[in-house]
């Protein structure tokens, strides 16, 4: 398949054109919710793997599966487990966002961040990432 760009009067050909978008994937589910949670971490794997650009930001519910013992244990019905979903993700790199509100509402502490790619953030951060990526799929 061969992409054709025409910028300023040239013509650009590209073979094979393989468009990556950036994607955040903004998860409130938690571990009440497994089913819906682990989609949204399956599906952000998934895009990662296929190349994406990823952001996660985790608020209301879906802060508490930073912790450790929901990472451990958490495994959805075709969904996969939450601790490998979480590895892919910490060696791909895709930064992990966090609402402090919503950590400090339900007793999150920076102890269960230690050691992870996660940020702990002002809800703010959530309308910037939705306002810089392509696409928000939300859990």
């Amino acid at each position: 398949m061969k992409c054709k760009i025409a910028i300023q009067n040239h013509v650009y050909f590209f073979k094979d054109p393989i468009l990556m978008e950036s994607i955040l994937f903004h998860i409130m589910s938690g571990p009440n919710n497994v089913s819906k949670s682990m989609l949204g971490f399956l599906l952000a794997r998934t895009a990662v793997e296929e190349g994406h650009k990823v952001e996660i930001f985790l608020s209301g519910d879906g802060v508490q599966l930073v912790r450790n013992t929901i990472i451990d244990n958490l495994v959805g019905l075709g969904t996969g487990k939450l601790k490998e979903h979480m590895a892919v993700l910490k060696k791909k790199g895709v930064t992990i966002y966090v609402s402090s509100m919503s950590c400090e509402n339900r007793g999150v502490t920076n102890l269960d961040l230690e050691g992870k790619k996660i940020r702990k953030v002002l809800p703010k951060t959530l309308l910037d990432l939705v306002l810089s990526t392509d696409k928000t799929l939300i859990y």
